[in-house]
């Protein structure tokens, strides 16, 4: 388990992480968004022992990790794949690491092969592609057997092979109990990964709660309607309180009504309905409509001459 507890990290004048709480439980997947800048990085540096905080707590397993007598069975983490000795192989790499907690050959030889990269183990990891340092970088994190495990956009550069495998690896984690943290920009992977959500912008926190629900209450979904009767549908929809959007002459867009009752209404006023196709809220709707106002690296509209 991860608890923040006030985290306020500030750099000068800037507080890149104000009063923030939150708890990340085992059991599940928990997803943590936020724009550029919203202070994502701050917090998870200052959850594994890298930032110290201004002010407020961050402990793990209910300890600070700093006090924890071994570390890498308490907590797992990969917060830069490129974090490494470019001149070591992949076995050398994860050998080191596994000599600081007395961790033997079998398990470094374990997680090789559960990340797929046993057969470039004598490897040179400078030359490994991004998505071969992901792999690496993941098995370092499980390297302990941890509890709890952060991973900080952990498919960047990976196949969707690659894609796959991590996505089922952090649902199996999570179900043997373990607390699973994952950071993320890519909102269709962590729709389909995470299962509860933690938004932060401009380092306040904007939402905690599961992924269902936040979906459900920035919900937008719409339906786009062909009817060659647009006017005299529009007034029978409009009457029932929903808002309708003309597109073209013979095409609509309506929000708040579902598709099933726009064809109830068109059958009894005598509309004809050509087409009705329903654009369902994403993730990245959601997403967008919580932090619309804390966006704080905005770039301008391209200009066309």
């Amino acid at each position: 388990m991860i608890e923040v507890q006030n985290l306020t990290k500030r750099f000068g004048d800037t507080a890149a992480v104000d009063d923030v709480t939150f708890t990340v439980r085992p059991g599940v997947v928990t997803g943590f968004l936020g724009p550029n800048g919203a202070g994502k990085t701050t917090t998870l540096r200052a959850v594994v022992g890298l930032d110290r905080p201004t002010s407020g707590t961050t402990t793990v397993n209910g300890t600070r990790l700093q006090q924890h007598a071994a570390p890498l069975r308490e907590l797992g983490v990969l917060l830069d794949a490129g974090n490494l000795q470019p001149g070591r192989s992949a076995r050398a790499h994860l050998s080191a690491i596994a000599a600081t907690h007395g961790i033997g050959r079998r398990r470094v030889d374990e997680v090789l092969e559960l990340a797929g990269i046993q057969e470039v183990a004598r490897r040179r990891a400078g030359k490994f592609s991004l998505g071969m340092r992901q792999r690496l970088g993941i098995a370092a994190a499980l390297l302990g057997d941890p509890q709890t495990v952060v991973l900080d956009e952990p498919i960047n550069g990976l196949d969707p092979d690659g894609v796959i495998w991590v996505r089922n690896l952090l649902k199996q984690l999570a179900s043997e109990g373990r607390t699973v943290f994952l950071s993320s920009h890519l909102m269709t992977e962590m729709s389909l990964t995470a299962d509860h959500l933690i938004v932060i912008g401009r380092g306040r926190l904007i939402a905690d709660a599961p992924l269902a629900d936040i979906m459900a209450a920035t919900d937008q979904s719409r339906v786009a309607v062909r009817t060659p009767h647009a006017s005299a549908l529009t007034a029978a929809l409009l009457a029932h309180g929903v808002t309708v959007t003309a597109v073209t002459t013979d095409r609509l867009e309506v929000s708040g009504m579902d598709a099933p009752a726009i064809a109830d209404v068109a059958a009894r006023i005598g509309a004809r309905v050509h087409a009705l196709t329903t654009h369902a809220t994403s993730l990245e709707d959601a997403y967008l409509s919580l932090t619309e106002s804390s966006v704080q690296y905005r770039a301008s509209a391209p200009t066309t001459s």
